[in-house]
């Protein structure tokens, strides 16, 4: 119990610290993109790179994508189902992403790190955020891509994603990190003490950043926003850890599963809201809500697991 306070403590913190530097003016509008730049474009392609090369891969790691994924496209169908039925498109496409579009990389996997820690503990985070993580951000940027062209086809707007997704570094060092792992290929070791030294950056700066970006944004839709945020911060990790307990998963394994698909709604879809125009009050709220309620509920789902 002391051991997951503390790192809730140490996450709100350094979150705490980012929002305190926009505020005492250290740090200007606009600086968050530049630290945004080194996590996204650095650290985390080489915290991704390094983990998946050096995983050990088995058949055992079906069972550990089917508990990660299968809540997803539960609920996804359950939308879909109701969308068949009433639901509008605009709510369809608010409830998708709001329960899809997790924080898994900025932080699932500092909150692992602090909260959980051990090597096999960030290997699984890296594994979840490499072969569940794609899907969510493909998704998420297909509906955006839908809802901004309302005439536009399911083809066109997966055709546009999948170009953008072709150039995204987090991609790219997952799908490198995956052949080297499953080829067997070692890394030499200058370079892997290269990848070492930006990895240790991505849990402190991500949360650093976390914070800055969250200053000074509107925040005019709350209520929305915290009956949004029990989409990913109570049911999807309910149903995670259900089908983690059917599939026989082990503690460590349900315990990580459990984390990331509780993690909050990913900080930067406050932008892609903005570039799309796409619920952008009730998206900032969320990013708030979610990533404040998501150092409370996550540090309870470890109790319960």
């Amino acid at each position: 119990m002391a051991n997951i306070l503390g790192a809730a403590g140490v996450i709100f913190v350094l979150v705490g610290l980012g929002y305190l530097a926009r505020g005492l003016g250290i740090l200007r509008a606009g600086d968050e993109r530049v630290l945004n730049a080194l996590v996204y474009y650095f650290a985390l392609p080489a915290f991704l790179l390094s983990e998946l090369a050096q995983a050990t891969y088995s058949w055992e790691i079906l069972r550990f994508v089917l508990a990660g994924s299968g809540p997803l496209f539960l609920l996804i169908l359950l939308l879909g189902f109701l969308r068949l039925l009433k639901l509008s498109r605009e709510n369809f496409y608010l409830l998708s992403v709001s329960t899809v579009f997790g924080s898994l990389a900025f932080f699932g996997i500092p909150f692992i790190e602090y909260a959980v820690g051990g090597e096999e503990a960030l290997e699984l985070a890296a594994l979840s955020v490499g072969l569940l993580g794609p899907f969510g951000v493909g998704f998420v940027l297909t509906l955006l891509e839908l809802h901004q062209n309302r005439e536009g086809s399911w083809a066109l707007a997966l055709g546009k994603t999948l170009r953008r997704l072709a150039r995204n570094p987090l991609i790219l060092s997952i799908l490198v990190g995956l052949a080297l792992g499953l080829g067997k290929v070692g890394l030499p070791r200058f370079f892997q003490q290269i990848l070492r030294y930006l990895s240790g950056a991505v849990a402190p700066l991500a949360l650093f950043s976390l914070g800055v970006f969250l200053f000074g944004r509107p925040y005019r839709a709350i209520p929305k926003a915290l009956g949004l945020s029990l989409l990913r911060l109570a049911v999807l990790p309910a149903l995670t850890l259900g089908f983690a307990r059917v599939l026989g998963l082990s503690s460590l394994e349900t315990t990580i599963l459990v984390i990331m698909n509780g993690t909050p709604l990913a900080v930067n879809m406050i932008v892609l809201s903005q570039r799309y125009g796409f619920y952008v009050e009730e998206m900032a709220s969320l990013a708030l809500v979610s990533s404040l309620g998501a150092l409370l509920t996550l540090s309870l789902w470890q109790l319960v697991i």
